[in-house]
């Protein structure tokens, strides 16, 4: 049963916890083929995004997690020219990619058009990206493009909803098996891994990191605080063929303009609370 208010808009995490917001404009709510997708504009964290009610990225604290998501895997290793990025219909993590300009290829796969098309109307500087001749935007299914295609790749991240239902198969052994096929010998993959303090079904950050491990023989949990995540807390998990993000992280060969990234943040973001290695050795 939910406990939000009828005039308001939030998540919630269980049946006594919930993250309000009470909105200023109601900008589109609108069920797509795959999803219900809403926007709204909040006084405090600006435009807020939900997908079936559940929220991906604030205009105020959404930076902190493509962050996270694109930098310590960018700066760990060899430079990374070819990138596939699975689930990344909203733009946002395309665009910190072309932060990079060595970049040569970004492949984004995203199976719901309408959201896509959403998302050029309504944050048309983060889409902005896939006018770039580098990026190559890909209507299909995630598990399916990487089943068809021969492409390899230096870097691929996953950057799914939460693992309800339109992202199962993005959890699967199949999928990171396929990943670690489609990418180079010095290749990184990586994947959020949601909420620590909070689980949602039978799959949380210890899980993914020891399916990931089953194929990468490097295999690291991560975390970032993002304040409207439930708990504030969030996880992602980075599995490499051969490089440690720690013993091999490397200095940006040009300035990266972050928000929350730094290299204080690369190397203390793979210090986990007790909590969550207990958790890690229990799986």
């Amino acid at each position: 049963m939910s406990i939000i208010p009828k005039d308001c808009v939030g998540e919630q995490y269980a049946d006594d916890v919930a993250l309000v917001f009470k909105p200023s404009e109601m900008i589109v709510s609108q069920k797509t083929k795959y999803q219900q997708v809403d926007i709204v504009r909040t006084p405090t964290w600006g435009q807020i995004l939900f997908l079936d009610n559940l929220l991906m990225k604030t205009e105020n604290d959404g930076h902190i997690i493509n962050e996270m998501i694109v930098h310590p895997v960018m700066l760990t290793g060899t430079v990374k020219k070819k990138v596939l990025v699975v689930g990344g219909g909203e733009g946002f993590t395309t665009t910190e990619l072309l932060k990079y300009g060595h970049i040569e290829k970004i492949d984004v796969i995203d199976i719901d058009t309408e959201f896509v098309d959403i998302c050029r109307k309504y944050y048309p500087k983060q889409t902005k990206c896939f006018d770039d001749p580098r990026v190559r935007l890909i209507s299909q299914d995630g598990l399916e493009y990487l089943r068809s295609t021969s492409e390899i790749y230096d870097a691929i991240f996953i950057t799914p909803t939460d693992p309800l239902g339109l992202s199962n198969p993005l959890f699967v052994d199949e999928y990171y098996e396929l990943c670690r096929a489609r990418l180079s010998d010095d290749g990184i993959c990586q994947t959020d891994a949601y909420m620590p303090f909070y689980k949602y079904g039978d799959i949380d950050y210890a899980v993914i990191r020891k399916n990931m491990a089953k194929y990468f023989p490097i295999t690291k949990v991560y975390i970032a605080t993002v304040p409207t995540f439930p708990g504030g807390l969030f996880s992602f998990v980075m599995g490499s063929k051969k490089y440690d993000p720690i013993a091999d992280q490397k200095k940006p060969e040009f300035d990266i303009k972050t928000r929350y990234y730094n290299g204080g943040i690369h190397k203390a973001c793979f210090a986990l609370p007790q909590f969550m290695l207990d958790r890690i050795d229990e799986e």
